[in-house]
C-alpha cells in the first residue's frame, strides 16, 4: 500500500542512493563531485574532434595514450567522447566529470528499478533488488569517480540496462532505442557484446516469437545502431587502419606482448575466483569477483533452485539458462587480458557483467514467487554495500 503513489519508489531509491553517495564524498578525503578531473581522456578527445582532428596535440604523459605514426591518439572505445561533446562546449577539457558520473549512476538506479519493477510487478521489491544491484554490488566503486577507466564502464553499465528495459517494454518501436544503446554499450565496453544476442532474443519474444516477422523487422530496428557503429568503424579505421582498432594495442606497455593471452588465464582465474585479500587497497588486479558483488551468490542460489524446480521449455526458459553461458564467456574473456586491471578495489572489470546478472536474476524471481522471500537477499546486500564503501572510501582518499 505504501507505494500505491508510482513516485514514491523513485524517491526512496535516489534518496538512498544520496545518503549512501554523500557519506562517501564526506568520508573520501578531497574528493567531491566539483573536484578536478585529471584522467580527462575522452574530454580532451572531443576537445579535438571539435577543432577538426582525430589526435591529440601531444603527449600526457600521466594518461594511457596510444602511439602510432607519430601521432598521440586515445587508446579507449570512443563512445563516451561523444558524450562529452556538449560538455566540452560548454566547459572546455575542464568537463565536470564526477558530476557527470554522479547523474549516470543515478540514471543506472532508475533503470534498474524500471526493470525489475515492469518483470516482478511489484514496486516493493522492485525498490530492494534495485538497491542491491547498485550500492549492494562492486559498482559503487565505480559510480562516482570520473576518471576515464570508469566513467566508460558506469556509460556502459547505464546503457546496458537500456537496452534491456527498451526490449523488455511492451512498445515494439523500443526496439530502435534498445539496440543502438546496446551498440553505445559497446562503444564504451567492447566485452558488452556477449549480450546482443540477449537483446535480439527479448526483441524476438515481443514479436511474439515468429521468427520471419522478426526477421524482416530487426534490420529496420537496428539502422540506427548500424550508424553508431559505422562511425566506430570508421574512426578506428581512420586512424589506426583497422576498424577493430581503437588505439589499446598501441599502448607503449603492449608494444611487445598480445594483451589477450591464453596464459594469461589461470592466474587471473584464480584471482577471479579465490583472491580474499579484501584490504589491500588499492590494488592491482583485484579480488574475488562474487565476494566484491555478492548479488552473484544470490543468483548462483537462484539459478540452482530454478533448475532444481524443472522449469518448461519456453522461449523465456531458454534465455534465464543462455544468460549465465553468455556471463561466463564473459569473465573467461576478460581472465585472457593481460591483466585484470590496474589500481582498484573489488574486481572492476566483472562490474560489466552485472547487468546481465541483474537481468537474470529477475527472471528467475519472476518464475518463483517470492513474498518475503525477497529480502533473505539483505545479508549479501548489506555485506557488498559495507565492504564497498569502504573499499571505495579508501580508493578514493588515496587518489585525493
Amino acid at each position: 500500500m505504501i507505494f500505491k503513489n508510482n513516485f514514491l519508489p523513485y524517491i526512496i531509491i535516489l534518496g538512498a542512493a544520496g545518503i549512501v553517495y554523500g557519506l562517501i564524498y564526506i568520508f573520501a578525503g578531497e574528493f567531491n563531485p566539483l573536484a578536478v578531473n585529471w584522467y580527462n581522456s575522452y574530454s580532451r578527445q572531443a576537445a579535438r574532434w571539435l577543432e577538426g582532428y582525430l589526435h591529440l596535440a601531444e603527449d600526457i604523459p600521466w594518461l594511457e595514450i596510444a602511439r602510432f605514426q607519430g601521432r598521440y591518439y586515445i587508446s579507449f572505445p570512443p563512445f563516451p567522447s561523444v558524450v562529452m561533446l556538449p560538455f566540452v562546449l560548454a566547459f572546455g577539457i575542464t568537463t565536470p566529470d564526477h558530476v557527470i558520473a554522479l547523474a549516470v549512476s543515478l540514471l543506472s538506479l532508475v533503470y534498474a528499478y524500471k526493470i525489475a519493477n515492469l518483470l516482478l510487478a511489484n514496486k516493493a521489491h522492485a525498490v530492494f533488488i534495485s538497491l542491491f544491484l547498485v550500492l549492494g554490488t562492486n559498482y559503487l566503486h565505480i559510480a562516482l569517480w570520473g576518471a576515464v577507466w570508469y566513467i566508460a564502464q558506469n556509460l556502459a553499465f547505464l546503457l546496458t540496462l537500456m537496452a534491456f528495459y527498451y526490449a523488455l517494454t511492451p512498445n515494439k518501436k523500443h526496439s530502435f532505442i534498445s539496440l543502438f544503446a546496446m551498440c553505445a554499450a559497446m562503444g564504451c565496453r567492447p566485452f558488452n557484446i556477449f549480450y546482443v544476442p540477449v537483446v535480439l532474443w527479448l526483441i524476438f519474444m515481443r514479436e511474439e516469437g515468429e521468427f520471419v516477422p522478426f526477421a524482416k523487422k530487426i534490420f529496420v530496428y537496428a539502422a540506427p545502431a548500424f550508424v553508431l557503429g559505422a562511425f566506430f568503424m570508421w574512426l578506428n579505421f581512420t586512424r589506426f587502419g583497422s576498424i577493430f582498432e581503437f588505439g589499446h594495442n598501441f599502448l607503449p606497455e603492449f608494444d611487445y606482448v598480445d594483451k589477450f593471452q591464453l596464459s594469461s588465464m589461470p592466474d587471473n582465474l584464480r584471482r577471479m575466483l579465490f583472491n580474499f585479500n579484501l584490504t589491500d587497497s588499492p590494488m592491482f588486479h583485484g579480488f574475488a569477483f562474487w565476494v566484491a558483488s555478492p548479488i552473484f551468490v544470490s543468483y548462483a542460489v537462484y539459478l540452482f533452485m530454478y533448475g532444481f524446480k524443472g522449469a518448461k521449455p519456453t522461449l523465456e526458459t531458454c534465455l534465464i539458462f543462455a544468460l549465465p553461458v553468455l556471463i561466463a564467456l564473459h569473465l573467461l574473456a576478460f581472465s585472457s587480458h593481460l591483466t585484470l586491471g590496474g589500481h582498484q578495489f573489488g574486481a572492476r572489470y566483472t562490474v560489466d557483467t552485472l547487468a546481465a546478472v541483474f537481468l537474470g536474476l529477475l527472471f528467475i524471481m519472476k518464475n518463483i514467487p517470492q513474498d518475503n522471500r525477497v529480502y533473505l537477499n539483505f545479508a549479501p546486500f548489506l555485506f557488498g554495500l559495507l565492504l564497498n564503501f569502504y573499499g571505495t572510501v579508501d580508493f578514493l582518499a588515496f587518489y585525493f
